[in-house]
C-alpha cells in the first residue's frame, strides 16, 4: 500500500567571485572572495486522517423518522430489493429483508444505509463514502480504517483499479465490535461497506463490488 508523501522543493544558489590584483613578485596582492549561498525550502504535508470511532447505527422502526442527515429515498448505487433489480440487490446480496432505505446527505458523494424489515428494525447495511485531495490520502484512509478494527485482510483488485481491506468492526450493536466491513479507495473517494453479518465477510465483500464501479 502507498504512504503519505511530502512534496519537498529545494532551489540552491551559489555565487563565487573572486578578484585578483597584479602586484610585483614581492608583495602578494591582496585577494577578495565572495561567497553567497541561498537556500529556500518549502515543505507540504497533507493533513493526518483520524478514522471516526465506530459505533453502532440506531434502528430505524416502520413509524419513526430517520436520523438526522438521513432522507428516505433510493440508493443511486445499487437497489435495495429484488423487486428493484433482480440481478443486483443488497437484500440478495447481504442475505436480509430490507424494509427502508436512506440517503445519507451529508456526505460527498452522499451515502445509503438499508434498515431490516422486523424484530429490531436495525441497520443490515450501509455505505459511507468520503472524498480526499488526493488518491494518495484516499489510499492511506483505508489502511488506517482497517487499522482501526480487527482481523484484517486485504483483496487485491475486487474491480479493475480498486484494493479494498475486509476487517471487522462495531456497527449492530448487539453484536459488538464483530461485523464486517470492507473498505476500499477509488481514485480521490474512500468508501466503507458496513453489513450485520458476524458469520461471514464474503456479503461485505459482494456489496463492495456491486458499488465500486459507481464511484
Amino acid at each position: 500500500m502507498s504512504r503519505s508523501r511530502s512534496s519537498a522543493v529545494i532551489a540552491l544558489l551559489a555565487v563565487v567571485g573572486a578578484l585578483t590584483a597584479c602586484t610585483s613578485a614581492s608583495t602578494p596582492a591582496p585577494t577578495d572572495v565572495t561567497h553567497t549561498r541561498t537556500v529556500v525550502s518549502t515543505i507540504s504535508a497533507p493533513p493526518t486522517f483520524v478514522p471516526k470511532p465506530a459505533t453502532s447505527v440506531a434502528p430505524l422502526p416502520p413509524e419513526a423518522n430517520p436520523a438526522a442527515g438521513e432522507v428516505e429515498k433510493p440508493c443511486p448505487y445499487i437497489a435495495s430489493t429484488p423487486a428493484d433489480n433482480p440481478e443486483v440487490n443488497v437484500a440478495d446480496i447481504e442475505g436480509d429483508h430490507v424494509y427502508r432505505t436512506t440517503v445519507l446527505t451529508g456526505l460527498k458523494p452522499v451515502g445509503c444505509r438499508f434498515y431490516f424489515y422486523a424484530g429490531a428494525y436495525e441497520a443490515i447495511a450501509d455505505i459511507v463514502p468520503t472524498t480526499f485531495t488526493t488518491s494518495v490520502q484516499a489510499t492511506n484512509a483505508m489502511i488506517l480504517t482497517s487499522r482501526a478494527g480487527t482481523e484484517a485482510i486485504g483483496k487485491k483488485a475486487i474491480v479493475p483499479g480498486v484494493d479494498a481491506v475486509l476487517y471487522r468492526t462495531r456497527f449492530f450493536g448487539e453484536d459488538g465490535a464483530r461485523d464486517w466491513a470492507c473498505v476500499f479507495a477509488k481514485g480521490k473517494v474512500m468508501v466503507v461497506v458496513h453489513t450485520q453479518r458476524t458469520d461471514t465477510s464474503l456479503n461485505a465483500l459482494l456489496l463492495a463490488k456491486a458499488v465500486a464501479p459507481k464511484f
